[in-house]
């Protein structure tokens, strides 16, 4: 008798893998001592947890366990109980059976008391099989019928709710957790206000407040639980689609609120963080961060880096052509495209610097929220009251910049003449908006203003 004879594998499984629960090893046990009073000497275990045996889902330790007999690696393959190898009846098992034949395997199912080398025990496993799929059909049919009764009174089916939001006992309905609660309102009027999802993970993670599941906020975990349903409110439902392959549908991943039957509308379940207009903004405005490739992958939209990207206009005569970044300096793309212009060349913190000044000094209610703001708020402010912004060339190198004489801002309310000379007439508001006589704050235009936000989240958390 060789080592096929005496070998044999055992193949476990549990469809839901909860915490505390001993069923994988009371199967084993019990397989073991199977083996064990046969003579047999286990190989190798092979487990699914949490894996369905009725549902169209990958189960590794299945597969492997169904070739190491049709290898002719071991002769035996012990199940704890039929219904643990397969809830599919026949189709799954029957293949099955016949592969082991073909080779002399064989299948036991320990509680069940069969062995498909005995006469007549495979019929009793056919048999059993459709009886273990005519019982997850039962019981999937229960589950179902229960789901919608539930959702029909905007209760809560089962899942973890979003982080804030917690299921109400009494009224099964969700309801925000006094824990969390004031931390989900500050990530949503964040997003509100157009903050980066990634400035707002780097808050978190700086004031040690935990994600959902411990560890680090990242993007995704952000931008999942501001676009979920049940943020606003609304009970969620994840969209399947048809497998052709599998034939039988699959879950996408892609969450969305559940509508009801009748109406067609979406279904309350509870008082939700945000309501569902801010979460449509907030949808609204992440969408317009990406976009969408050739191949259907998202990718984010890129908007202009700099400050003053799309403002600047060289001021040589005969050029206008825009400036553009390159390295510390803001360049005439006349230049950098090999064109016959000499070029006006201006370092970025320099003209930022000025710029900024001559417009919080034209528009000095416009100075919380450009302190307050990042690139692209900024750049959206300066839209909203500068036309463009024309720069000329320096009269020779090594020269301290000197805004009153290389910059002209052309205001939106005043129109732009269309004229350019190396000596020009600078505009008032620069020659009166010095960078020097202003607050620091106002002139280092790319500077963090991390710090007065982070205090006001510990105030508005603390005073909630």
């Amino acid at each position: 008798m060789g080592p096929r004879d005496v070998g044999a594998d055992l193949y476990l499984r549990l469809s839901v893998d909860r915490e505390g629960k001993t069923a994988i090893e009371r199967q084993e046990a019990d397989c073991r001592a199977w083996a064990a009073r046969h003579g047999l000497l286990v190989r190798q275990v092979h487990v699914d947890r949490g894996r369905s045996g009725y549902k169209s889902v990958t189960r590794k330790g299945f597969e492997a366990a169904g070739r190491a007999v049709t290898s002719g690696v071991v002769r035996t393959l012990i199940v704890w109980k039929l219904d643990r190898l397969s809830r599919k009846g026949t189709a799954e098992v029957g293949p099955l059976l016949d592969a082991f034949d073909l080779i002399g395997g064989r299948l036991v199912s320990v509680m069940d008391d069969l062995d498909s080398s005995r006469p007549g025990d495979r019929l009793a496993m056919a048999s059993l099989s459709e009886w273990a799929r005519a019982e997850a059909e039962i019981r999937g049919e229960r589950i179902r019928h229960a789901k919608r009764y539930l959702r029909s009174r905007g209760r809560w089916i089962g899942g973890q709710p979003p982080y804030g939001l917690r299921i109400d006992a009494e009224s099964g309905q969700l309801t925000p957790d006094p824990e969390t609660a004031v931390y989900a309102r500050l990530i949503a009027d964040e997003a509100l206000s157009g903050r980066p999802l990634v400035k707002i993970a780097r808050l978190l993670n700086e004031h040690e407040i935990a994600a959902p599941r411990g560890g680090l906020w990242q993007v995704g975990s952000l931008s999942q639980l501001l676009r979920a349903p049940a943020f606003a409110g609304l009970l969620p439902e994840t969209e399947t689609v048809w497998d052709e392959k599998r034939d039988c549908r699959r879950y996408t991943g892609v969450v969305r609120p559940y509508l009801d039957p009748q109406t067609g509308q979406p279904v309350v379940a509870g008082e939700g963080i945000i309501t569902l207009e801010e979460q449509q903004r907030i949808v609204a405005e992440l969408g317009s961060r990406t976009r969408l490739r050739s191949d259907g992958l998202k990718r984010p939209a890129r908007g202009p880096a700099h400050l003053l990207t799309g403002l600047l206009f060289c001021a040589v005569e005969g050029c206008g052509t825009r400036m553009s970044r390159n390295g510390t300096s803001y360049v005439c793309q006349g230049v950098r495209l090999g064109h016959t212009c000499p070029g006006a060349r201006a370092m970025a913190t320099s003209v930022e610097a000025a710029v900024a000044a001559a417009l919080l000094s034209r528009h000095p209610e416009m100075v919380a929220r450009w302190e307050e703001g990042d690139v692209p708020q900024k750049r959206a402010l300066l839209s909203e009251v500068v036309e463009r912004v024309w720069v000329a060339r320096a009269t020779g190198r090594g020269r301290r910049f000197e805004p009153e004489k290389r910059l002209r801002v052309v205001w939106a309310d005043e129109g732009d003449t269309g004229e350019r000379t190396d000596r020009c007439d600078w505009l008032e508001p620069c020659q009166s908006a010095h960078v020097s006589v202003l607050p620091n704050s106002w002139a280092k235009v790319a500077g963090s203003t991390q710090g007065a936000r982070n205090s006001a989240w510990r105030s508005s958390a603390a005073g909630s």
